[in-house]
């Protein structure tokens, strides 16, 4: 048995780096599109909170006031 590393072929290296370059695009790619499905979400989290807090608007102005 020997220690001794193994190198890779050189002629494999514009092969290897084109690949991580396309795996690290698409990585990117990814993570821009999960940022526009969270910035959905907060939209919809925050249409829905605009909306109870009308709802809880209208229901204050029905109520009489108390003096």
């Amino acid at each position: 048995m020997t220690n001794q590393l193994l190198m890779p072929d050189p002629s494999v290296d514009p092969r290897l780096l084109g690949n991580l370059r396309r795996a690290r695009l698409e990585i990117e790619e990814l993570g821009l599109q999960l940022d526009e499905v969270l910035a959905k979400f907060d939209e919809e989290i925050r249409q829905q909170r605009l909306k109870r807090i009308q709802q809880s608007l209208n229901l204050a102005d029905k109520q009489p006031l108390s003096s």
